[in-house]
């Protein structure tokens, strides 16, 4: 990261915060600029989905089925 003050994105409010605005469990981060926080939801999902799809993946999604095989969710 830069020297200078981080960015966190904010779930909540869907904006873009320097540090010094950042509230305790509503925000990602930290990123160093402005443009990588905008991104960070997109690029969140992308990596969810790529785990989801993953080998990794298999064993939490074998603990999220119901003993008959069907989703829990």
């Amino acid at each position: 990261m830069s020297g200078g003050a981080p960015y966190w994105y904010n779930l909540t409010t869907q904006s873009v915060q320097r540090a010094d605005q950042r509230p305790s469990e509503d925000t990602i981060g930290p990123f160093d600029t402005a443009a990588e926080a905008e991104d960070s939801p997109a690029v969140l999902l992308e990596h969810a989905r790529a785990w989801l799809e993953s080998e990794e993946s298999e064993r939490f999604r074998e603990m999220a089925e119901g003993d008959d095989g069907s989703d829990l969710v």
